[in-house]
């Protein structure tokens, strides 16, 4: 059943101390029973799971992709065969490239994917990682499960032989070398119409159009997205914002309306503490002259108006005894 696409799986060594188990003889389970044992557990587990008879330990393993973890597969035979008829079997779950692939973007997101470690080095973070994840090929919605083709798709080289399969360390240098905000579906604003979250949100659309320096960083590698305040300012400062930018900052006004009254409630009581006792004004001073400086580079342009017409009366000449 395995390919060189799919990552083995196997279950846990006993814990230290414990008594050996002793496995039956391979007699005592044939294949119709091996074979009656994994339909049953791809009943319980929705997942195809394959009886492999192995020679060199004359036992058979149960064998599946992705799907349930070998610890669920391993307690589920104790709750079927309380007689121990199933302890001969040997169990093994095989990891997709699909899983891992999927696995590698939220690692980037996460912040831990890293080149220098290389494509085996990666592959191994993800493996010990997915080790307890049931199901891990499937994406959390359909934003992720769009992103997941885009990158197994770019990841997959031409071949005039026929379809090939995604190659798992182009995938993984992709992503940590360019990040997953290119594998976004939709690069526009969302809109009343879309129900399946694949366009961007106001936030993430103001993010793509204005971040720079460590913003657009984040951005690319982590979607992480700007402050509010940040970004309607950057909005406002565009000298010819586009429509879907204007809309955008439209629709966070609310929220950073909400944010700026709880500051200035958060003002208002320590400043009203303050005044009652004069000792602790200038502590007070000092907690909240923060909440009252703007984030660098929030405001792109003064809210004051340019004076209308500049000073030219020259300064009067200095004395000559001054010079």
């Amino acid at each position: 059943m395995g390919t060189p696409e799919r990552t083995p799986e196997r279950a846990a060594a006993p814990a230290p101390g414990s008594a050996p188990q002793t496995p039956r003889s391979p007699q005592a389970l044939h294949a119709p029973r091996a074979r009656r044992i994994a339909d049953r557990l791809s009943v319980q587990f929705r997942v195809p799971v394959e009886p492999q008879f192995e020679p060199v330990g004359r036992r058979w393993t149960l064998r599946w992709y992705d799907g349930p973890t070998v610890d669920a597969v391993r307690c589920a035979l104790a709750r079927l065969f309380p007689d121990g008829a199933a302890d001969a079997l040997a169990v093994r779950r095989d990891v997709t490239t699909r899983a891992l692939a999927l696995a590698a973007i939220r690692e980037t997101r996460a912040g831990a994917m890293h080149r220098s470690v290389g494509s085996w080095g990666q592959r191994y973070h993800l493996e010990q990682l997915l080790a307890g994840q049931e199901h891990p090929d499937r994406p959390a919605d359909p934003r992720e499960a769009a992103m997941l083709e885009r990158l197994l798709a770019a990841a997959t080289p031409e071949s005039a032989r026929g379809p090939v399969s995604p190659d798992l360390s182009r995938a993984f240098d992709l992503v940590a070398r360019d990040g997953v905000a290119w594998l976004l579906p939709e690069h526009r604003l969302t809109g009343p119409a879309d129900r399946d979250a694949l366009a961007l949100t106001p936030l993430e659309y103001l993010t793509s159009r204005y971040a720079t320096g460590v913003h657009r960083t984040a951005w690319e590698s982590a979607l992480a997205v700007l402050p509010v305040r940040t970004a309607v300012a950057a909005a406002h400062g565009d000298p010819q914002p586009d429509p879907d930018a204007a809309r955008a900052a439209l629709a966070l006004l609310p929220v950073l309306r909400a944010q700026l009254s709880a500051e200035l409630d958060a003002i208002g009581e320590r400043l009203a503490a303050a005044a009652g006792s004069p000792a602790g004004a200038p502590a007070a001073a000092a907690v909240v002259e923060p909440l009252l400086e703007p984030p660098v580079g929030a405001l792109a342009e003064p809210l004051a108006e340019p004076l209308a017409e500049p000073l030219t009366e020259p300064l009067a000449e200095a004395p000559a005894a001054a010079r």
